[in-house]
């Protein structure tokens, strides 16, 4: 199958909702694509080279031909903030706390018509988000990036706006005769930033195939769960239970809010110290043999 076979199978599934799959704690914000306006900013662009795909990286959608993954989180207010919940149900095939109240709920609205029930199942459900590998063209010395965003029902979302650039310009993944993406970027009524558009550039190079950043970026097999981790089992039992967790440095634990020892208290768990992985490669510049693509 090729990628472009690949890609609008995947698009097609996900329109009908046929599609199935067997924290937000950023652990290292270097590999973090974020499509947003910093405040006082009304406009904008991005320019992006999403990566060719690769057999192994994706956790998800096992077909090493579509360069998306996906990943489902749950969307919640904690603590005032909105939180994106990893759901260990969806993605790693386990108990999630927040999937049971989810389910709870609608056996409820199944059984009383009460609509309350249902609405809030709707909130606590899990929501599927799709997770491509790049290159941010501002920061390449980051190197591979990944940018998750939500999928669309209205088909509004950013792989909508994507998936027209595929069929009409081809492989835009393919390292030496892609194209990178240029987003643009506004905000809607709420004042939120939003992708009014994305617009594939001229056929280019991904880079010199005989750089190291060609080596670098072509072995990278880092997968989206090593950059989203998921939050601690108690952490989400506490949102599931309807509490607010909070980091109690007494127990080193979460516990629920209100219910805190005298020592400091926050809602986030401290970070360990992070060891960043340098990947190590040899290349020999007159050979063309030795281009990674």
């Amino acid at each position: 199958m090729s990628v472009l076979d690949a890609i609008a199978k995947q698009y097609e599934n996900n329109k009908t909702g046929n599609s199935t799959s067997t924290t937000s704690y950023e652990q290292d914000f270097s590999k973090y694509f974020a499509v947003r306006l910093e405040d006082g900013v009304n406009d904008g662009e991005m320019t992006i080279r999403i990566m060719p795909p690769k057999s192994g990286v994706h956790p998800q959608i096992k077909e090493s031909e579509t360069p998306f993954d996906e990943g489902h989180w749950h969307y919640l207010k904690v603590g005032g903030k909105w939180r994106k919940i990893y759901c260990r149900k969806h993605n790693d095939g386990e108990d999630c706390p927040l999937c049971t109240v989810t389910d709870e709920l609608y056996q409820s609205w199944k059984e009383t018509g009460n609509k309350e029930d249902k609405e809030l199942a709707n909130q606590y459900k899990a929501k599927k988000f799709y997770i491509a590998r790049l290159i941010d063209r501002q920061k390449e010395d980051d190197g591979i990036k990944f940018w998750r965003f939500p999928h669309n029902y209205k088909g509004e979302g950013a792989l909508d706006k994507i998936i027209p650039l595929f069929t009409k310009k081809g492989d835009i993944t393919d390292p030496r005769e892609g194209r990178d993406l240029t987003i643009i970027l506004g905000r809607d009524n709420k004042n939120f930033t939003k992708i009014t558009s994305i617009m594939a550039e001229d056929p280019s190079v991904l880079t010199d195939p005989k750089s190291p950043k060609a080596k670098e970026w072509i072995s990278d097999t880092m997968s989206w769960k090593d950059v989203y981790s998921a939050q601690p089992l108690e952490y989400v039992q506490l949102i599931a239970d309807g509490e607010t967790p909070v980091w109690d440095k007494n127990l080193s634990k979460f516990i629920a809010k209100g219910d805190e020892t005298e020592s400091e208290t926050s809602f986030k768990q401290p970070q360990p110290e992070k060891t960043t992985k340098t990947a190590t490669t040899s290349f020999v510049e007159e050979d063309e043999d030795e281009a990674p693509f």
